[in-house]
């Protein structure tokens, strides 16, 4: 058995990973980083029996347009994942228009990867031309799976994966197996706990708003935005949702079984004021208590107007939810306290405060999962501080660190 990293082995971003075994090729997800611009994977092989997509972040989904090009390749993904990635690929396809650079794909991809799609529910099992995958559910976010592939050996490729239970879905169990290939975006680093972390963030918004200010909360469309409605369901505060995260909710309303709590889902929403226009982002300055609003790294969508109205508000705050990868505008935020706005780099004057919301397993946790599933093999990829979950696994398994573009044989 042959695996070989196309992207996002020592790095977060653009991941990638083919597996030759007994005359097959497969392909586990395929995405591009979302810099300014994108970077890519390194090119698929012209010959895919079939590509297995974990979930539709862009980093694991960005790319698999392009496979819509290659003869007989079939694609499989969870019925949630499919319509995100439907329009995660789209908007990126808009942004490079907008930006000016050539994007890897067109429309005519994209509408030919559905053709090429088999949803596949959550604990199905695949199977085509003797070859056999398990799904079994990873966390993260709606619809995320991970992959038990059948074959020389049992493969398990996690994907992104979150083993602790939040608002918004379950946490995930391991499957046993000979090989784990783990993703170690958050090796040697633990997450705080996740009520304190709540209990703060809804403290900070009340202290904002208690002193005449508001609140801009930047979220990641898929997934974030809605572990951060539910998080403040109940609280009082009247909230405002702008961007994409309002197509992603109805798609999540109308899959309750890849919710932890559908109910309590819907209740969420229901209390949220929508913007469905850009004259209504007016309103929303006015009347809202908080904001939230994509692009939750602040390089474009329309959080920046909320922040280009409110930086110079010393009352209000800016609240970040997620990891800002470098180069961004969140990082210059956190790094420098300076944010670009229309070309222009400003110094906000309102309070800046960065709250853990990851939807991925702390160092702790993946070293209990790679235990957990029994695995005599591990595959640390897609981190940047791998050797930390290497030290702690070894010698009770083997552990293999891949780099990119350089094939290794189990």
């Amino acid at each position: 058995m042959e695996l070989r990293f196309l992207g996002g082995a020592t790095e977060v971003g653009s991941l990638g990973l083919t597996v030759h075994d007994q005359g097959r090729t497969l392909l586990f997800d395929y995405g591009l980083t979302p810099t300014d611009p994108p970077t890519y994977p390194r090119p698929a092989p012209t010959h895919i029996d079939v590509a297995f997509l974990s979930h539709s972040h862009l980093d694991h989904s960005g790319m698999v347009p392009i496979l819509s090009r290659l003869p007989k390749a079939r694609l499989v993904a969870t019925p949630v994942t499919i319509a995100v990635a439907d329009l995660l690929t789209k908007d990126s396809l808009k942004i490079a228009r907008l930006e000016g650079y050539l994007a890897p794909y067109t429309g005519s991809d994209i509408h030919a990867m559905h053709a090429r799609f088999t949803a596949v529910g959550r604990r199905e099992t695949f199977r085509h031309r003797g070859i056999e995958v398990e799904l079994t559910p990873a966390g993260h976010i709606p619809g995320a799976t991970m992959y038990l592939y059948r074959g020389e050996k049992d493969v398990l490729f996690t994907g992104d994966v979150q083993t602790i239970p939040t608002r918004l879905v379950g946490g995930a169990k391991p499957a046993r197996c000979d090989v784990l290939v783990m993703e170690s975006t958050y090796a040697g680093r633990e997450h705080p706990d996740r009520h304190e972390t709540e209990r703060k963030f809804r403290d900070k918004i009340s202290e904002t708003v208690e002193r005449g200010g508001k609140a801009i909360v930047p979220a990641f469309a898929v997934g974030r935005a809605q572990e951060v409605l539910m998080t403040l369901a109940h609280s009082g505060f009247e909230i405002y949702l702008d961007g994409m995260a309002r197509a992603v909710n109805t798609i999540y309303r109308a899959a309750p079984e890849y919710l932890a709590d559908a109910p309590k889902f819907r209740h969420a929403l229901d209390g949220v004021h929508v913007v469905e226009h850009p004259g209504d982002r007016r309103k929303a300055l006015r009347e809202a208590d908080v904001v939230v609003t994509t692009g939750g790294m602040l390089d474009g969508g329309p959080v920046l107007f909320y922040v280009g109205e409110l930086y110079r508000d010393a009352n209000s705050s800016i609240l970040l939810t997620g990891f800002q990868v470098d180069g961004s505008n969140g990082r210059q935020l956190l790094d420098e306290g300076t944010l670009t706005i229309d070309e222009t780099t400003v110094r906000p004057s309102c309070e800046i405060a960065k709250f853990d919301f990851s939807a991925h397993a702390g160092h702790s946790d993946l070293v209990r999962l790679a235990q957990d599933s029994g695995a005599k093999t591990v595959v640390l990829m897609h981190g940047d501080h791998r050797e930390a979950l290497r030290d702690a696994l070894e010698p009770s398994c083997d552990v293999v660190l891949p780099t990119n573009g350089k094939s290794f044989t189990l």
